[in-house]
Protein backbone atom coordinates (compact mmCIF):
# COMPACT_ATOMS: atom_id res chain seq x y z
CA UNK A 1 0.00 0.00 0.00
CA UNK A 2 2.52 2.35 0.58
CA UNK A 3 4.11 2.01 -2.79
CA UNK A 4 0.52 2.69 -4.26
CA UNK A 5 1.09 5.81 -2.11
CA UNK A 6 4.27 6.70 -3.36
CA UNK A 7 3.41 6.43 -6.68
CA UNK A 8 -0.27 7.12 -7.44
CA UNK A 9 0.62 9.90 -9.76
CA UNK A 10 2.36 6.94 -12.54
CA UNK A 11 -0.92 5.10 -11.88
CA UNK A 12 -3.01 7.63 -12.57
CA UNK A 13 -0.97 8.47 -15.92
CA UNK A 14 -1.02 5.00 -16.80
CA UNK A 15 -5.08 4.43 -16.34
CA UNK A 16 -5.28 7.66 -18.50
CA UNK A 17 -2.89 6.37 -20.97
CA UNK A 18 -5.03 3.07 -21.13
CA UNK A 19 -8.14 5.39 -21.60
CA UNK A 20 -6.99 7.10 -24.24
CA UNK A 21 -5.96 4.63 -25.87
CA UNK A 22 -8.80 2.75 -25.88
CA UNK A 23 -10.57 6.30 -26.90
CA UNK A 24 -8.59 6.22 -29.84
CA UNK A 25 -9.13 2.93 -31.21
CA UNK A 26 -13.19 3.35 -30.64
CA UNK A 27 -13.47 6.62 -31.91
CA UNK A 28 -11.14 6.84 -34.56
CA UNK A 29 -11.55 4.17 -37.49
CA UNK A 30 -9.67 6.17 -40.23
CA UNK A 31 -5.52 5.79 -39.57
CA UNK A 32 -3.19 7.85 -39.97
CA UNK A 33 1.03 8.40 -39.82
CA UNK A 34 0.53 10.82 -36.99
CA UNK A 35 -1.80 8.24 -34.73
CA UNK A 36 0.73 5.99 -35.28
CA UNK A 37 3.52 7.96 -33.91
CA UNK A 38 1.28 9.20 -31.21
CA UNK A 39 0.80 5.59 -29.95
CA UNK A 40 4.43 4.94 -30.69
CA UNK A 41 4.76 7.82 -27.93
CA UNK A 42 2.05 6.21 -25.85
CA UNK A 43 3.25 2.99 -25.47
CA UNK A 44 7.01 4.06 -24.50
CA UNK A 45 5.60 6.86 -22.45
CA UNK A 46 3.78 3.76 -20.36
CA UNK A 47 6.84 1.30 -20.03
CA UNK A 48 8.93 4.58 -18.33
CA UNK A 49 5.98 5.15 -16.11
CA UNK A 50 5.80 1.43 -14.96
CA UNK A 51 9.68 1.22 -15.13
CA UNK A 52 10.37 4.92 -12.75
CA UNK A 53 8.41 3.18 -9.74
CA UNK A 54 9.95 -0.32 -10.24
CA UNK A 55 13.95 1.25 -9.86
CA UNK A 56 13.11 2.33 -6.44
CA UNK A 57 11.05 -0.85 -5.31
CA UNK A 58 14.14 -2.73 -6.33
CA UNK A 59 17.00 -0.68 -4.75
CA UNK A 60 18.37 -1.85 -2.27
CA UNK A 61 16.11 -5.42 -1.57
CA UNK A 62 17.67 -8.88 -1.11
CA UNK A 63 15.80 -11.45 -2.67
CA UNK A 64 16.97 -13.72 -5.62
CA UNK A 65 17.25 -11.77 -9.12
CA UNK A 66 17.02 -8.26 -7.01
CA UNK A 67 20.46 -6.91 -8.42
CA UNK A 68 19.65 -8.29 -12.02
CA UNK A 69 16.16 -6.29 -11.32
CA UNK A 70 17.08 -3.27 -10.15
CA UNK A 71 20.26 -3.13 -13.07
CA UNK A 72 17.96 -3.70 -15.71
CA UNK A 73 15.15 -1.52 -14.63
CA UNK A 74 17.68 1.21 -14.69
CA UNK A 75 19.06 0.34 -17.79
CA UNK A 76 15.72 0.37 -19.61
CA UNK A 77 14.64 3.22 -18.43
CA UNK A 78 17.52 5.90 -19.22
CA UNK A 79 17.17 4.11 -22.80
CA UNK A 80 13.35 5.49 -23.14
CA UNK A 81 14.59 9.01 -22.74
CA UNK A 82 16.17 9.43 -25.55
CA UNK A 83 13.94 6.77 -27.71
CA UNK A 84 10.64 9.11 -26.75
CA UNK A 85 12.46 12.02 -27.38
CA UNK A 86 13.03 10.57 -31.07
CA UNK A 87 9.30 9.78 -31.40
CA UNK A 88 8.51 13.76 -30.19
CA UNK A 89 10.88 14.92 -32.95
CA UNK A 90 9.14 12.85 -35.23
CA UNK A 91 5.40 13.59 -34.36
CA UNK A 92 6.56 17.29 -34.91
CA UNK A 93 8.66 16.22 -38.36
CA UNK A 94 5.38 15.25 -39.92
CA UNK A 95 3.00 17.51 -38.92
CA UNK A 96 5.47 20.16 -40.61
CA UNK A 97 6.00 18.12 -43.87
CA UNK A 98 3.52 16.02 -43.69
CA UNK A 99 5.82 13.24 -45.48
CA UNK A 100 6.39 9.53 -43.56
CA UNK A 101 9.08 8.67 -46.04
CA UNK A 102 11.14 11.87 -44.41
CA UNK A 103 10.92 10.58 -40.55
CA UNK A 104 11.69 6.88 -42.04
CA UNK A 105 14.78 8.26 -43.60
CA UNK A 106 16.09 10.24 -40.73
CA UNK A 107 15.25 6.78 -38.53
CA UNK A 108 12.46 8.12 -36.61
CA UNK A 109 15.01 10.58 -34.83
CA UNK A 110 16.67 7.73 -33.01
CA UNK A 111 20.22 8.62 -33.77
CA UNK A 112 20.61 9.01 -29.87
CA UNK A 113 19.03 6.26 -28.89
CA UNK A 114 21.54 4.29 -30.63
CA UNK A 115 24.13 5.98 -28.77
CA UNK A 116 22.49 5.85 -25.41
CA UNK A 117 22.64 2.09 -25.79
CA UNK A 118 26.01 2.10 -26.83
CA UNK A 119 27.14 4.03 -23.80
CA UNK A 120 24.52 1.58 -21.38
CA UNK A 121 26.83 -1.41 -22.86
CA UNK A 122 29.72 0.31 -21.52
CA UNK A 123 28.40 1.17 -18.65
CA UNK A 124 27.59 -2.38 -17.76
CA UNK A 125 31.77 -2.49 -17.72
CA UNK A 126 32.27 0.96 -16.21
CA UNK A 127 29.52 3.35 -14.61
CA UNK A 128 29.40 5.84 -16.86
CA UNK A 129 25.78 6.90 -16.33
CA UNK A 130 24.69 4.38 -13.12
CA UNK A 131 25.78 1.45 -11.10
CA UNK A 132 24.42 -1.13 -8.86
CA UNK A 133 26.40 -1.79 -5.57
CA UNK A 134 26.82 -5.72 -5.60
CA UNK A 135 26.61 -6.05 -1.94
CA UNK A 136 23.76 -3.54 -1.15
CA UNK A 137 21.95 -3.50 -4.43
CA UNK A 138 21.71 0.24 -4.11
CA UNK A 139 21.47 2.39 -7.38
CA UNK A 140 24.73 4.63 -7.49
CA UNK A 141 24.24 7.61 -10.05
CA UNK A 142 27.57 7.75 -12.56
CA UNK A 143 30.20 10.61 -13.08
CA UNK A 144 28.38 11.31 -16.25
CA UNK A 145 24.86 11.27 -15.77
CA UNK A 146 24.39 14.66 -16.25
CA UNK A 147 25.24 14.42 -19.84
CA UNK A 148 22.28 11.91 -20.39
CA UNK A 149 20.15 15.09 -19.08
CA UNK A 150 22.07 17.50 -21.49
CA UNK A 151 21.37 15.23 -24.60
CA UNK A 152 17.80 15.08 -23.70
CA UNK A 153 17.53 18.75 -23.35
CA UNK A 154 19.55 18.97 -26.85
CA UNK A 155 16.03 16.96 -28.13
CA UNK A 156 13.88 19.51 -27.12
CA UNK A 157 16.03 22.46 -28.62
CA UNK A 158 16.24 20.39 -31.54
CA UNK A 159 12.43 20.71 -31.46
CA UNK A 160 12.44 24.36 -31.21
CA UNK A 161 14.62 25.02 -34.00
CA UNK A 162 13.04 22.89 -35.88
CA UNK A 163 9.09 24.69 -35.41
CA UNK A 164 10.44 27.72 -35.58
CA UNK A 165 12.38 27.46 -39.11
CA UNK A 166 9.63 26.13 -40.63
CA UNK A 167 6.97 28.22 -38.34
CA UNK A 168 4.56 28.98 -41.83
CA UNK A 169 3.70 25.53 -42.20
CA UNK A 170 1.77 25.47 -39.18
CA UNK A 171 -0.84 27.54 -37.31
CA UNK A 172 0.15 29.52 -34.29
CA UNK A 173 -1.45 27.09 -31.84
CA UNK A 174 -0.48 24.20 -33.20
CA UNK A 175 3.33 25.93 -33.01
CA UNK A 176 2.97 27.18 -29.12
CA UNK A 177 1.83 23.27 -28.49
CA UNK A 178 5.20 21.74 -29.63
CA UNK A 179 7.26 24.79 -27.95
CA UNK A 180 5.07 24.75 -24.95
CA UNK A 181 3.63 21.50 -24.19
CA UNK A 182 6.95 19.56 -25.41
CA UNK A 183 9.03 20.97 -23.12
CA UNK A 184 6.96 19.36 -20.47
CA UNK A 185 9.11 16.59 -19.90
CA UNK A 186 12.15 18.74 -19.64
CA UNK A 187 10.43 20.91 -17.12
CA UNK A 188 9.30 17.72 -14.93
CA UNK A 189 13.40 16.96 -15.55
CA UNK A 190 14.40 19.54 -13.34
CA UNK A 191 11.36 19.67 -11.15
CA UNK A 192 12.63 16.12 -10.12
CA UNK A 193 16.10 17.20 -9.75
CA UNK A 194 15.66 19.36 -6.65
CA UNK A 195 13.08 16.92 -5.38
CA UNK A 196 13.33 12.92 -5.96
CA UNK A 197 9.70 12.27 -4.39
CA UNK A 198 8.03 14.20 -7.14
CA UNK A 199 7.76 11.59 -10.09
CA UNK A 200 7.01 13.90 -12.68
CA UNK A 201 9.71 13.81 -15.24
CA UNK A 202 7.95 10.51 -17.16
CA UNK A 203 4.34 11.10 -15.86
CA UNK A 204 4.32 15.09 -17.39
CA UNK A 205 4.27 13.24 -21.07
CA UNK A 206 0.80 12.08 -20.32
CA UNK A 207 -0.27 15.92 -20.70
CA UNK A 208 1.73 16.14 -23.99
CA UNK A 209 -0.03 13.33 -25.19
CA UNK A 210 -3.68 14.67 -24.15
CA UNK A 211 -2.63 17.91 -25.97
CA UNK A 212 -1.73 16.13 -28.96
CA UNK A 213 -4.35 14.53 -29.39
CA UNK A 214 -6.78 16.88 -28.78
CA UNK A 215 -5.80 19.59 -29.98
CA UNK A 216 -3.82 17.79 -33.78
CA UNK A 217 -5.56 14.45 -34.00
CA UNK A 218 -9.01 14.84 -32.86
CA UNK A 219 -9.94 18.35 -34.80
CA UNK A 220 -10.99 17.09 -38.24
CA UNK A 221 -14.37 17.52 -38.13
CA UNK A 222 -13.65 21.48 -37.38
CA UNK A 223 -11.00 21.41 -40.05
CA UNK A 224 -10.64 21.27 -44.03
CA UNK A 225 -8.26 18.58 -44.29
CA UNK A 226 -5.90 20.29 -47.26
CA UNK A 227 -5.36 23.98 -46.06
CA UNK A 228 -6.11 23.03 -42.24
CA UNK A 229 -8.48 26.78 -43.00
CA UNK A 230 -12.15 25.47 -41.02
CA UNK A 231 -14.90 23.44 -43.24
CA UNK A 232 -18.22 23.96 -44.60
CA UNK A 233 -19.59 22.15 -41.53
CA UNK A 234 -17.50 24.41 -39.07
CA UNK A 235 -18.56 28.04 -41.62
CA UNK A 236 -22.74 26.36 -41.46
CA UNK A 237 -22.35 25.79 -37.59
CA UNK A 238 -20.97 29.68 -36.75
CA UNK A 239 -22.90 31.24 -39.59
CA UNK A 240 -26.31 29.86 -37.85
CA UNK A 241 -24.57 30.87 -34.31
CA UNK A 242 -24.34 34.62 -35.64
CA UNK A 243 -27.84 34.73 -37.02
CA UNK A 244 -29.38 32.97 -33.53
CA UNK A 245 -26.79 35.89 -31.69
CA UNK A 246 -28.29 38.84 -34.46
CA UNK A 247 -24.76 39.97 -34.51
CA UNK A 248 -24.05 42.39 -37.25
CA UNK A 249 -21.56 40.53 -40.04
CA UNK A 250 -21.15 39.49 -43.74
CA UNK A 251 -19.59 36.86 -46.04
CA UNK A 252 -16.86 36.92 -49.26
CA UNK A 253 -17.14 34.35 -51.35
CA UNK A 254 -13.96 33.68 -53.09
CA UNK A 255 -13.54 31.31 -56.10
CA UNK A 256 -9.94 30.87 -58.12
CA UNK A 257 -9.67 31.64 -61.70
CA UNK A 258 -8.61 29.17 -64.06
CA UNK A 259 -8.01 26.87 -61.41
CA UNK A 260 -8.21 23.78 -63.59
CA UNK A 261 -5.04 25.31 -65.32
CA UNK A 262 -2.60 25.07 -62.74
CA UNK A 263 -3.90 21.49 -62.39
CA UNK A 264 -3.77 20.52 -65.99
CA UNK A 265 -0.57 22.31 -66.47
CA UNK A 266 1.11 21.95 -63.41
CA UNK A 267 -0.19 18.64 -61.71
CA UNK A 268 -2.40 18.41 -58.67
CA UNK A 269 0.20 17.83 -56.07
CA UNK A 270 1.23 21.91 -57.25
CA UNK A 271 -2.52 22.99 -57.42
CA UNK A 272 -2.71 21.56 -53.50
CA UNK A 273 0.10 23.70 -53.13
CA UNK A 274 -1.33 26.35 -54.02
CA UNK A 275 -4.94 26.03 -52.11
CA UNK A 276 -3.17 25.55 -48.72
CA UNK A 277 -0.89 29.05 -49.64
CA UNK A 278 -3.77 30.42 -50.48
CA UNK A 279 -5.53 29.71 -47.23
CA UNK A 280 -2.89 31.15 -45.77
CA UNK A 281 -3.47 34.41 -47.50
CA UNK A 282 -6.58 34.55 -45.91
CA UNK A 283 -6.01 34.16 -42.72
CA UNK A 284 -3.08 36.63 -43.20
CA UNK A 285 -5.64 38.91 -44.74
CA UNK A 286 -8.55 39.05 -42.76
CA UNK A 287 -8.90 40.47 -39.05
CA UNK A 288 -8.89 37.63 -35.72
CA UNK A 289 -12.18 38.00 -35.43
CA UNK A 290 -13.17 36.32 -39.32
CA UNK A 291 -13.27 32.78 -40.26
CA UNK A 292 -11.88 31.87 -43.03
CA UNK A 293 -13.31 28.62 -44.79
CA UNK A 294 -12.17 26.23 -47.54
CA UNK A 295 -16.11 24.75 -49.05
CA UNK A 296 -14.84 22.37 -51.34
CA UNK A 297 -12.38 22.63 -54.59
CA UNK A 298 -10.99 26.29 -55.37
CA UNK A 299 -13.93 27.79 -53.26
CA UNK A 300 -13.59 29.74 -49.88
CA UNK A 301 -15.87 31.33 -47.63
CA UNK A 302 -14.82 34.62 -45.05
CA UNK A 303 -17.09 35.11 -42.31
CA UNK A 304 -16.55 38.64 -41.05
CA UNK A 305 -18.07 40.52 -38.19
CA UNK A 306 -18.43 44.08 -38.29
CA UNK A 307 -15.66 44.40 -40.94
CA UNK A 308 -14.36 47.42 -42.44
CA UNK A 309 -14.70 48.02 -46.45
CA UNK A 310 -14.38 45.15 -48.08
CA UNK A 311 -12.34 46.47 -50.89
CA UNK A 312 -9.50 46.69 -48.13
CA UNK A 313 -9.39 43.35 -47.68
CA UNK A 314 -9.38 42.38 -51.25
CA UNK A 315 -6.44 44.80 -51.30
CA UNK A 316 -4.32 42.95 -48.52
CA UNK A 317 -5.34 39.47 -50.42
CA UNK A 318 -3.60 40.82 -53.56
CA UNK A 319 -0.89 42.33 -51.82
CA UNK A 320 0.19 39.38 -49.91
CA UNK A 321 -0.05 37.22 -53.13
CA UNK A 322 2.45 39.45 -55.02
CA UNK A 323 4.57 39.33 -52.62
CA UNK A 324 5.01 35.68 -52.62
CA UNK A 325 7.94 34.14 -53.80
CA UNK A 326 6.38 31.87 -55.76
CA UNK A 327 5.14 33.28 -59.36
CA UNK A 328 1.97 31.29 -59.94
CA UNK A 329 1.08 32.79 -56.53
CA UNK A 330 1.57 36.24 -57.60
CA UNK A 331 -0.32 35.85 -60.83
CA UNK A 332 -2.89 33.96 -58.87
CA UNK A 333 -6.22 35.45 -59.91
CA UNK A 334 -9.76 35.23 -58.07
CA UNK A 335 -13.22 36.56 -58.18
CA UNK A 336 -15.45 37.28 -55.35
CA UNK A 337 -18.72 38.71 -53.93
CA UNK A 338 -20.00 40.25 -50.54
CA UNK A 339 -23.04 40.24 -48.71
CA UNK A 340 -23.91 41.45 -45.39
CA UNK A 341 -26.49 39.56 -43.91
CA UNK A 342 -29.75 41.35 -43.38
CA UNK A 343 -31.96 40.47 -40.38
CA UNK A 344 -34.95 38.00 -41.50
CA UNK A 345 -32.41 36.20 -44.11
CA UNK A 346 -32.13 32.10 -44.36
CA UNK A 347 -28.69 30.50 -44.76
CA UNK A 348 -29.37 29.98 -48.21
CA UNK A 349 -30.71 33.37 -49.60
CA UNK A 350 -27.48 34.75 -48.13
CA UNK A 351 -25.46 32.03 -50.02
CA UNK A 352 -27.40 33.00 -52.74
CA UNK A 353 -27.02 36.06 -53.02
CA UNK A 354 -23.13 36.77 -52.33
CA UNK A 355 -22.54 33.52 -55.12
CA UNK A 356 -24.71 35.39 -57.71
CA UNK A 357 -22.23 38.18 -57.03
CA UNK A 358 -19.38 36.03 -57.23
CA UNK A 359 -20.53 34.95 -60.72
CA UNK A 360 -21.15 38.85 -61.82
CA UNK A 361 -17.40 38.89 -60.91
CA UNK A 362 -15.84 36.22 -62.98
CA UNK A 363 -17.83 37.11 -66.11
CA UNK A 364 -16.97 40.72 -65.76
CA UNK A 365 -12.92 39.53 -65.32
CA UNK A 366 -13.41 37.03 -68.32
CA UNK A 367 -14.85 40.05 -70.56
CA UNK A 368 -11.73 41.87 -70.08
Amino acid sequence: MDYVVQFQVNIFAIMILAVLFIIMRAKSRVKSFSKRLLKMIMVVAAVAIVFEPLTWIFDGKFFNGAYVLEYSTNFILFLCGPVLGGLMLSYVDYHLFGNPSRVYRRWFYQHLSVLTLFILLVNLMYPVYFDVDPSSHNYISGDYKDLHNALLIGQYIAICVMVVRNRGRISSPVKWIFLIFFALPIVGMFVQLFDKQLYFSWTSIVLVVLMAYTFLESTATEQDYLTNLYNRQSYETYLQHLIERERAFGIVLIDLNDFKHINDEYGHYKGDQVLIEFGRVLVDAFPNQALAARLGGDEFIVLVENGRDIDTYVSSIHRLLEKSDDPLLQSLSFSYGYQVYQEGMSMDELYTLVDKKMYNDKRSKRSM
